[in-house]
């Protein structure tokens, strides 16, 4: 039995307060999407100014949510010591 979905892709955008802060996050993250072995999930991450754009390809809903909560964590440690 196959799945019906062939794959689930979502996109989020995270808006800093200032295009610096957000490049440091990019900065901070970007090794973390080039270093993605993962086969269920691929990550395309893009800095546009104030905001990071991300955007997740999945083949099933786990590894969407698995990868989302990742990336959340990830963003949310990096504004905590941006804070520090």
């Amino acid at each position: 039995m196959t799945g019906i979905l062939k794959k689930i892709e979502t996109e989020f955008i995270v808006e800093f307060d200032s295009a610096e802060d957000a490049s440091i996050v990019y900065n901070s993250i970007l090794p973390e999407i080039e270093a993605e072995t993962n086969e269920r999930s691929r990550t395309n991450l893009t800095l546009d100014s104030k905001k990071l754009v991300i955007n997740i390809i999945s083949k099933d809903i786990v590894s969407l949510r698995a990868s989302i909560n990742s990336y959340v964590r990830w963003i949310n440690l990096s504004e905590k010591i941006l804070k520090i």
